[in-house]
């Protein structure tokens, strides 16, 4: 799922484009954003493409509509500045009659995964000024997106260098947390239903419907868990086809993928423990790999973290390389602990020049608190009567340039 939302729009940077897909048979929409400088007439200069997978419950557009506020505000673009320098791609993975595709190929939705691994590539790579290079190719999504980025990268490696799973659920048929979720939604005791209502219900049945499909039944799927509450092995077998986790054992990292995990531990579908086993499957084989456990991150709202370190994760790994080709990430002037705060934060200035004050912002741009010289003196700030939630900070030096950090009251 991917609900935000933000008060200050800016110009739109993402262009609706379709296409035929051959595995879907009929015409499918995705979204662009093109790179800052990007002329469609000059295919001498080329640009990185980076796919993003959305989560269930909404389409691409919906989905651009709620990340390009993030990304035209002009308090919080900074913390994307790479998207500005990608070919950045947003297909659509809605479907019919549930919350989402799961991106996968499924008698009840259609083929998501080959119209994502293979057709929408093609149609990029023939039609955008991108390399023919796997090391300028990456995929990411969020939930239900995180889950077909990390199974498509897997099963083709050979397609991109890097890969950014975001609060997805990567080992599908480990139960033990979101079951009880599940049955809390029909009662205190068995016998349960199941009928379609409740969140975690919805997402099961998406799930069943990629994963365990019977389009000429009614519901059009075969349920994972009995009405006693158990789990029903046949169909948990099925499920086991298309797990992420057991892909690891098949690819044990011969062709190389850069990858990010992240997951937050106020998780509302209980996905952290998923994603502990699959990077402990990952240390099994020696696969190296970035995983960020944020012990105040959710599954929705903290994309306004997620998704830049995703991001920034997905571009240095396409440029560390080739530093000549991009323009590489710079260091990071400032940096502030500790993040999440209750009452003070202290910010760290490599930067050699000094802060003459600070603006703490809402996300919508507000002026919420100034500091002056004299606070910003040792770095240290009073937040203690902000209320929680995520803020930007700007210091502002002595040179003229403003700073700008994303900060969480607890």
């Amino acid at each position: 799922m991917l609900i935000l939302a933000m008060g200050v729009l800016g110009a739109n940077r993402f262009v609706e484009k379709s296409f035929y897909s051959q595995a879907m048979e009929k015409d499918m929409t995705y979204f662009v954003s093109y790179p800052d400088g990007y002329d469609e007439g000059d295919a001498t200069k080329k640009f990185p493409v980076i796919f993003f997978l959305h989560g269930a419950s909404v389409n691409a557009g919906t989905a651009v509509q709620q990340i390009e506020p993030f990304i035209t505000n002009p308090f919080t673009q900074s913390m994307f500045k790479n998207l500005f320098k990608v070919i950045f791609v947003v297909p659509d993975g809605s479907a019919e009659p549930f919350l989402g595709s799961f991106y996968t190929n499924s008698e009840l939705y259609g083929n998501y995964e080959d119209y994502i691994s293979e057709d929408l590539v093609n149609e990029v790579s023939q039609n955008y000024n991108t390399y023919d290079e796997r090391e300028k190719w990456a995929i990411m999504g969020h939930s239900m997106g995180g889950y077909g980025c990390m199974k498509i990268a897997l099963k083709n490696p050979e397609d991109y260098v890097g890969v950014a799973a975001l609060s997805a659920p990567l080992h599908i048929t480990h139960y033990e947390n979101i079951l009880p979720l599940l049955l809390e939604e029909h009662g205190e005791a068995p016998p349960y239903e199941y009928t379609y209502q409740g969140d975690v219900t919805k997402l099961i049945y998406s799930m069943a419907g990629a994963f365990s499909p019977a389009p000429d039944e009614w519901p059009p799927v075969v349920f994972p868990v009995d009405s006693m509450g158990n789990v029903k092995e046949d169909v948990s077998e099925q499920w086991e086809t298309h797990n992420p986790i057991n892909l690891i054992d098949g690819w044990q990292g011969e062709t190389k993928l850069e990858m990010y995990m992240y997951c937050g531990e106020l998780d509302e579908y209980q996905l952290l423990s998923q994603n502990e086993l699959f990077s402990d499957s990952l240390n099994h084989y020696g696969i190296e790999h970035t995983f960020n456990i944020d012990p105040w991150g959710d599954h929705i709202t903290s994309l306004i973290t997620s998704l830049p370190e995703g991001l920034n994760f997905l571009y240095e790994a396409m440029t560390k390389n080739d530093p000549n080709s991009v323009e590489t990430i710079p260091d990071q002037k400032f940096s502030v602990f500790p993040n999440p705060a209750t009452n003070f934060i202290v910010f760290n200035n490599r930067s050699g020049v000094d802060v003459n004050s600070a603006i703490i912002y809402s996300l919508n741009g507000i002026a919420i608190k100034h500091f002056s010289t004299k606070h910003c003196s040792n770095g240290k700030l009073n937040i203690g009567e902000l209320l929680p939630g995520c803020y930007i900070l700007q210091l502002n030096t002595s040179n003229n340039l403003k700073n700008r950090l994303k900060i969480i009251k607890k």
